[in-house]
């Protein structure tokens, strides 16, 4: 017998069977104090490499600024995220979860208007699955098909970068053999669980010795409805080709920017954008800052470098890159406002 969410009955934690209450003041103060950190850590990024660099040539570099590249690499990214949504609409379809695809659409958007501005860009996949699993979908199903579609996006980005990587380990091979080894590392967990059976099984084993917080249950009910997929491989085949093609448009909003700041793109340094961008989405996952603001420049300056680009034109392409980013996730910022909860199920 299981619970409404799918999962095994289990005891009730300690502190819910002696009556104590959970303490929400102290979470609450917690949670504060990690965002009044989070957001003290970008700013003071902020403000370093804004000392670092010349204004006056930041402001002279936005003015002469190329607006109809800045333009493509505008509708180059929402044509990217158009795209994310219809392969996270395939995963839930794939999954069993039924719903229009205007729903998703919405969904998707809310959600990547919330990943601007919460920490590690992580925070809107759990609006997304909220705003899913509030019309009846299970919620560890939701979690497995969002994870699964980052795991992909991850897989696609680093699959690139190691094409464009064999092309520049041949002219130079440090620091370039240093990336393929990330970007391999990167790899190797998602081919091991997709295609050996044994990494399946030893993580199940070790999810289960997780006991707090019934976490050993939670994580059970996610790979449980992840492991339809390993016996789906023409559909994943499909998914990854399919998300190669995503990635590529995110790296090419970048390329776009950088024509726009009067970057010249050569072969050579097209291929480091799609070496240095997969090296810049990885260094933001952990949630240090608020979506990686301050370290996406930051190290921006330092890995931009190797392809002549100046302290400040490489700040102002990452910056500009994510104000592109959030002018495309405002669609979210509308349907947040305005969406209704009826009728999305089709």
């Amino acid at each position: 017998m299981s619970d409404a969410r799918g999962l095994p009955p289990r005891e009730a934690p300690d502190s819910a069977r002696a009556g104590r209450p959970a303490p929400a003041p102290a979470r609450r103060r917690s949670g504060a104090l990690r965002w009044a950190v989070k957001i003290a850590v970008s700013a003071g990024l902020m403000a370093f490499l804004l000392g670092k660099i010349s204004l006056a040539d930041l402001a002279g570099l936005v003015q002469r600024m190329d607006r109809g590249l800045m333009l493509a690499a505008l509708g180059v990214f929402f044509a990217s995220n158009v795209a994310g949504w219809l392969q996270w609409h395939v995963l839930l379809r794939a999954s069993g979860v039924e719903l229009r695809p205007a729903a998703t659409f919405r969904f998707y958007f809310v959600g990547l208007f919330f990943n601007n501005f919460l920490p590690a860009n992580i925070g809107g996949d759990a609006v997304k699955i909220y705003d899913v699993s509030r019309l009846g979908a299970s919620v560890y199903q939701v979690i497995a098909v969002t994870l699964l579609d980052r795991v992909l996006g991850v897989f696609s980005l680093c699959l690139l970068a190691i094409v464009a990587d064999l092309f520049l380990i041949a002219r130079e091979p440090m620091p370039y053999a240093m990336y393929l080894g990330v970007f391999a590392a990167c790899l190797v967990p998602a081919l091991g669980f997709y295609f050996f059976r044994p990494l399946g099984n030893w993580l199940r084993r070790s999810v289960l010795r997780f006991r707090a917080l019934s976490m050993d249950a939670r994580a059970t009910a996610v790979i449980d409805h992840l492991s339809p997929f390993r016996g789906r491989r023409q559909l994943v085949a499909r998914l990854v080709a399919y998300s190669l093609g995503i990635q590529a448009l995110r790296v090419w909003t970048h390329v776009l920017v950088g024509m726009a700041l009067g970057v010249t793109m050569t072969p050579r340094v097209a291929a480091q954008f799609f070496v240095f961008v997969p090296i810049l989405s990885l260094a933001m996952i952990p949630p240090i800052t608020i979506n990686g603001l301050g370290i996406r420049e930051a190290l921006g300056i330092v890995l931009f470098a190797a392809a002549g680009i100046a302290s400040t034109d490489a700040f102002a392409l990452e910056f500009i890159t994510y104000i592109i980013s959030i002018l495309v996730s405002l669609f979210g910022l509308v349907f947040f406002v305005l969406r209704r909860g009826d009728g999305a199920r089709g």
